[in-house]
């Protein structure tokens, strides 16, 4: 009876703090009603991103279409994107359950026959503005509810309430927008922080180093055309008339395009050459912005420029720092596709089953695992040079056990079974008789162990030693 009553009471201490839980520990306390870093909170939620709000004006986040119109910011923003979209997508079940296996196979099928690596694309758009919207429609096929269309929309037209859902914009309500239905519209963040549901892009950062290039270009333009040809100066007799003066300048303005002018008698026409010095140079600026964008976008340089100081090992380096961004930016894309469309999927079709993940792993380089296997080879081989090395030692050893003492006491032996460790120190005796020493050779061991040395040979005694090893962790593909 004592008993009963202590696992009743064990059961329910177990239970309590499952059931006691404080209203104020179900709850977010720091939400957006009260956040003091969002001024005039009125329901809908507003940008939260200080270059957008100090420099796009009317145009809101199409500045950041902007700024992707330059070519290097353009391709660098491409690049990162191509990097994700260019990996192969699994899908993974959740369990080891016949529903979630099940649930799996739907899935597969579903993102094969959908051009599932352009919804992926359209999503990163997330990477530049902080997040992007696309909008699923849905439709029956045989037994099945899949998405007939995935279509991104411009993210000026939504707006994020306290609950974080989209709302869209409309002529009728232009500053809280309408409610959307469930299962209807993907979004996908990047940057988040705090209560802001808008996300931070890289586009907050990209803005300046772009704005600089631009206007360097258009400072560049104006050298090029002030030093590509001379300065034209005409010199007039005193007392010519203003009207003169003008007709003379016209003349000597159109020197730049004609091969000859005429000129009043007593003009003197001269050419000013421009001059200047140093090393610094306009080109060498918008270089430097460049450097500035790649860094931005992809945290390096050397896998677009190599530079006059690059190399192998350095462009290696910076492949694998834009590998971790891209590494992050797929880990964050698959966490929104379980929250929105591949949960959706799984609630239509097969219901109560566990959301699978759909992921884009890294592929290791043939390069990689050329590598990786050449030093398992070269392990592997050391290892064995080393217990051929042991076991010199204790073939020395006439007691059996004293030589298997011998033997455990080193790592690379302790490693293997029992059972080859036995086989080691019956082969002790048959690799000293094959091994060339002074003085007489130890008598020949007769075993019925199919590894025992039938010929007493070194190259059948290290292929015993290589099946006596224990499998190596990890698989090279």
């Amino acid at each position: 009876m004592s008993r009963k009553k202590d696992r009743r009471t064990a059961a329910f201490a177990e239970a309590a703090p499952r059931t006691n839980l404080p209203v104020e520990a179900r709850t977010m306390i720091a939400n957006a009603t009260n956040d003091i870093t969002i001024p005039f909170f009125n329901g809908a939620l507003q940008h939260a991103d200080d270059t957008l709000i100090k420099r796009g004006g009317g145009k809101g986040l199409k500045i950041y279409d902007e700024v992707a119109q330059d070519p290097h910011a353009g391709a660098m923003l491409q690049k990162r994107r191509s990097s994700l979209t260019a990996r192969e997508w699994a899908v993974t079940a959740s369990s080891d359950s016949e529903l979630d296996q099940q649930a799996v196979e739907v899935v597969r099928e579903i993102l094969a026959s959908i051009p599932f690596d352009r919804i992926c694309e359209d999503l990163l758009d997330a990477t530049l503005k902080g997040f992007a919207i696309s909008e699923v429609v849905w439709a029956r096929k045989g037994n099945r509810i899949v998405p007939a269309q995935v279509k991104s929309h411009d993210q000026r037209r939504f707006a994020f309430g306290q609950d974080w859902r989209p709302r869209l914009l409309t002529w009728a309500n232009m500053r809280d927008g309408i409610e959307l239905p469930e299962r209807k519209f993907i979004v996908h963040r990047h940057g988040v922080k705090g209560n802001n549901p808008y996300g931070l892009g890289v586009g907050s950062r990209l803005f300046w180093p772009v704005l600089f290039k631009r206007e360097g270009v258009a400072f560049w333009l104006h050298f090029l055309d002030k030093f590509a040809g001379p300065t034209v100066i005409g010199k007039t007799p005193y007392g010519t008339i203003s009207e003169e003066q003008r007709r003379l300048l016209n003349s000597l303005t159109s020197i730049r395009t004609s091969s000859a002018i005429t000129v009043p008698i007593g003009t003197d026409v001269s050419f000013l050459e421009a001059a200047r010095g140093g090393s610094v140079s306009y080109q060498e600026f918008l270089t430097y912005w460049d450097k500035q964008i790649s860094i931005c976008v992809t945290g390096e340089t050397l896998t677009t420029d190599i530079g006059k100081s690059g190399s192998k090992a350095a462009s290696e380096t910076h492949a694998d720092m834009l590998d971790m961004l891209v590494d992050s930016d797929a880990d964050l894309l698959t966490d929104s596709l379980s929250d929105t469309l591949i949960r959706w999927i799984v609630e239509y079709n097969v219901p109560g089953a566990g959301v699978p993940k759909v992921s884009r792993e890294r592929q290791e380089s043939a390069t990689a695992r050329a590598a990786a296997r050449k030093a398992m080879a070269e392990a592997e081989a050391a290892e064995v040079d080393t217990l051929v090395a042991i076991l010199t030692l204790a073939a020395r050893i006439e007691d059996d056990g004293q030589a298997r003492d011998f033997l455990v006491g080193f790592e690379v032996v302790t490693r293997m079974a029992d059972a080859s460790i036995d086989q080691l120190v019956i082969a002790r005796v048959a690799f000293a008789a094959a091994t060339p020493t002074r003085g007489p050779k130890p008598p020949a061991v007769t075993t019925d162990n199919p590894a025992a040395f039938a010929d007493g040979s070194k190259k059948n005694f290290r292929s015993m030693i290589i099946a006596a090893l224990p499998p190596r962790t990890g698989q090279l593909i």
